[in-house]
């Protein structure tokens, strides 16, 4: 008899006559779970029912039952959002009045004009640095470039003598042209004191407005101290430098303010700086017609060297250092090369880079004397020459050549610039000047 089966599963019912029932819902010996029924597992009570495997669904919609009324519990979100519409005064913002915006407005130009006023201060500052950075540099080399030739020599000024108003400054040059065996282009200052080829002392006067230029031969008779006469040259090789400026200014009388020695290799320089110079020559000699001649650097240095066929010798030669720093002067001052940045430079380079001056002349001190020289013109500038004797002024003795000093003469000149009046003595002695 066939076996009866379960209506739910359409298996076989175990016998009840067995001892050992048959397992159930058992189908090729794998056990299987019973279907789920949903509804039924929501039927039942939260704490008691067993939750499917894997469920994820909020607690209150696990079990409807639990679920609190209506107001009895509210959504975070929603209670903040009731709490704002409730209120919303914080949205509402008062419309200021116009006096208040105007205050407003001028608060807020006034922010504005300070940042502006701040900004622009920062840019003038940064401006003026680079500014002042620039000329710094520029000056720095502006100086190594004027002054960067320049050469020391010991201070000897001021050993004797009365000072006197203005200023007084020796110049003592070499002529490398002169025919003198021996001589080399650029041998120092101490070459320039043995040699002597150029003496002047230059006076300016106390209220600078002019300026006396007084040669003295280098080949003149003076007196030296301690040493009887002979040349300044000879001072020079018997007490060094300090003896030669104590010999000028025991002959002069007066206090010596600079000492500065100058290789005339500068003229040279100069005059070609210039394009030329045009001199006036004082005598005819030497193949040089008197009257005006254009000369270049080399052609200048030429003139002005002592010659044989100079007639008067040691005289002739100091009358064309005149005329030719007369011309330089002209080409400079009055034909205006000083207002031409590029070329005083050069012209400052080239005199500079050939002069040697004392140790205690600082560089502040010639930038000040340039100053006050810059009323220089040819105009109030008279050079001149130390009276000589009228009859025979060159003598030569044991095969030297010297200059005679008119005493008297020398030393009404000597008097004059004591007392700064060189002016009135060259317009009582009638002195020729240029």
């Amino acid at each position: 008899m066939p076996q009866d089966e379960n209506p739910s599963t359409g298996s076989p019912s175990s016998d009840p006559g067995t001892d050992t029932p048959a397992p159930a819902n058992v189908a090729g010996g794998i056990p299987k779970l019973p279907p789920l029924d949903l509804e039924a597992e929501l039927a039942q009570d939260g704490p008691t029912r067993t939750a499917p495997l894997f469920d994820r669904r909020p607690a209150a919609l696990k079990n409807p039952a639990e679920l609190p009324e209506p107001g009895e519990r509210k959504d975070l979100t929603e209670a903040i959002y009731e709490r704002v519409a409730d209120d919303l005064s914080w949205l509402e913002k008062p419309v200021p009045s116009d006096e208040e915006q105007a205050a407003r407005q001028a608060r807020k130009e006034a922010h504005k004009k300070k940042v502006r006023s701040r900004r622009r201060k920062k840019r003038i500052a940064i401006g003026a640095a680079v500014a002042a950075g620039t000329v710094l540099v520029l000056s720095l080399a502006w100086f190594a470039y004027v002054f960067g030739g320049l050469s020391r020599m010991p201070s000897v000024h001021g050993q004797t003598g009365a000072s006197t108003p203005g200023t007084n400054y020796l110049l003592i040059g070499t002529n490398p042209a002169e025919p003198v065996e021996g001589r080399a282009a650029r041998a120092g200052w101490r070459s320039d004191l043995v040699n002597s080829d150029l003496v002047m002392l230059v006076h300016v006067t106390a209220d600078g407005r002019s300026t006396y230029v007084i040669s003295i031969p280098g080949d003149s008779a003076v007196k030296i101290p301690g040493h009887g006469f002979g040349k300044l040259s000879d001072a020079f090789k018997a007490g060094g430098a300090p003896l030669y400026v104590r010999t000028v200014e025991e002959v002069t009388g007066a206090r010596l303010d600079r000492v500065m020695t100058l290789d005339l290799n500068a003229l040279r320089e100069i005059v070609d700086v210039l394009d030329g110079v045009v001199a006036d020559v004082p005598a005819g000699a030497c193949d040089d017609p008197a009257g005006p001649r254009r000369f270049d650097g080399q052609g200048a240095l030429d003139y002005i060297a002592l010659q044989d066929c100079m007639p008067r010798g040691d005289l002739d030669r100091v009358a064309r250092q005149q005329s030719l720093f007369k011309a330089i002067m002209r080409g400079a001052l009055d034909g205006g090369t000083v207002t031409h940045p590029f070329r005083v430079n050069r012209l400052l380079h080239e005199g500079f880079s050939h002069l040697t001056v004392e140790d205690d002349f600082s560089y502040p001190d010639m930038l000040g004397t340039l100053w006050s020289m810059r009323r220089m013109r040819t105009s109030n500038t008279t050079f001149l020459t130390v009276p000589t004797a009228a009859a025979q002024p060159n003598v030569t003795v044991k095969d030297v050549d010297y200059v005679r000093i008119d005493d008297a003469g020398a030393a009404e000149l000597w008097q004059a610039l004591r007392t700064d009046r060189i002016a009135e003595y060259i317009a009582l002695s009638g002195i020729p000047t240029t």
